[in-house]
């Protein structure tokens, strides 16, 4: 009776540790994978051979404390997909070249300077191809990592969100002050490789397995703090033209690529948020609309923040204050706004979903192991 009893409560100890673990596995939480430039950079160029031009990692990049450093950020502390990771329940996404990084929530593969097109900053950032390239080595450690037969990583990843935030140096790095590009393509002829481009990364990846995007638009290229600096403080109207040419473009593609494969996509007008911020900042907290708070000469538009390349520069004491922390990139604040909007997807900057209903589709709809 004694060894009935004893075989009987092993299988039943067998049988509940069963359950916990599929109980476990059909509550997993969707990952995040964040693709781009510096405005979702969150480290990576920390760990490439490149210049300070391209790297946040010194003082005063992440200043606010939060971090108790600078983490190489191009902001006074986080950036939107952290935000997004702790809306999700997530923890901080860790860039992919992170050594010994735990990537079981995801990777980010963001690198400032980095464009559409590999010839944006070549040499000096990770572009986006390449980007591509490491998450599908990411998916093939993926089953060994987090434990999980091939279906179920499979499943995880086809749950699991695609954060594109790209685009904005092309126009400059990349075509204007690109003289192979300048002359090898007309201006509407570049957006148009643009459109192309990213939209062939997006089905590559939905080929990989991805289902659900967020893309965020281009900034107003020809209104930042860098650009305006050299016209007065006036915007560069080709630039700024440029911008809506492609927004109006490349979420007319997402809306046709939806239409022919399977996924399901946010697209989040970044212009359009940040103009609403400049035009009425005093709405949403701020009080300085155009000028950085970090830089040099007029608007602190110049990219000198830190001290680049032996540069003096100046510094605001409120960050929390400005629509721009320096020439090109946002503050903590700004990037607070972004993520909470993106979330809850009720501004007519992100359409047609938000990015909660693509973290709450299917969850806790991963299959269970095959007995």
């Amino acid at each position: 009776m004694a060894r009935f009893l004893s075989l009987f409560l092993s299988l039943l100890s067998l049988t509940d540790s069963g359950r916990h673990r599929h109980h476990e596995e059909a509550g997993r939480k969707p990952g995040l994978f964040i693709f781009g430039d510096s405005t979702v950079d969150c480290g990576t160029n920390n760990f490439i051979n490149t210049t300070d031009a391209f790297r946040a990692n010194y003082f005063p990049y992440g200043y606010n404390g939060y971090f108790r450093r600078s983490t190489g950020r191009f902001s006074d502390g986080r950036v939107s997909p952290d935000f997004i990771a702790e809306y999700a329940k997530l923890p901080l996404i860790p860039p992919f070249l992170q050594p010994s990084a735990d990537f079981s929530h995801g990777a980010n593969f963001a690198s400032g300077g980095a464009g559409i097109l590999s010839t944006t900053n070549r040499g000096l950032v990770v572009d986006l191809k390449t980007q591509l390239k490491q998450f599908r080595s990411l998916k093939e450690n993926i089953t060994k990592q987090m434990q999980l037969g091939s279906v179920e990583a499979q499943t995880w990843l086809g749950s699991s969100v695609y954060y594109f935030s790209v685009g904005n140096n092309d126009l400059f790095a990349g075509y204007l002050l690109n003289n192979e590009t300048l002359e090898k393509y007309t201006i509407d002829e570049f957006r148009q490789l643009l459109v192309e481009e990213l939209s062939t990364a997006i089905q590559a990846l939905q080929e990989e397995g991805a289902r659900k995007f967020i893309i965020t638009s281009l900034v107003d290229l020809g209104c930042l703090p860098s650009v305006r600096t050299f016209y007065n403080g006036s915007c560069y109207e080709i630039a700024t033209n440029f911008t809506f040419a492609y927004n109006l473009a490349m979420e007319q593609s997402l809306a046709n690529l939806a239409s022919a494969i399977d996924i399901s996509y946010v697209w989040f007008d970044l212009t359009g948020f940040l103009r609403m911020r400049m035009n009425n900042p005093e709405k949403y907290g701020l009080t300085h609309p155009i000028d950085a708070c970090c830089g040099s000469g007029l608007l602190r538009g110049l990219d000198t923040c830190g001290g680049k390349n032996g540069s003096s520069y100046s510094l605001c004491w409120d960050p929390w204050t400005h629509v721009w922390f320096d020439g090109s990139h946002s503050p903590e604040v700004v990037h607070k706004q972004i993520a909470e909007t993106l979330w809850e997807g009720k501004d007519s900057t992100v359409r047609p979903t938000s990015a909660k209903m693509l973290f709450h589709e299917d969850q806790n709809m991963l299959p269970y192991e095959s007995q």
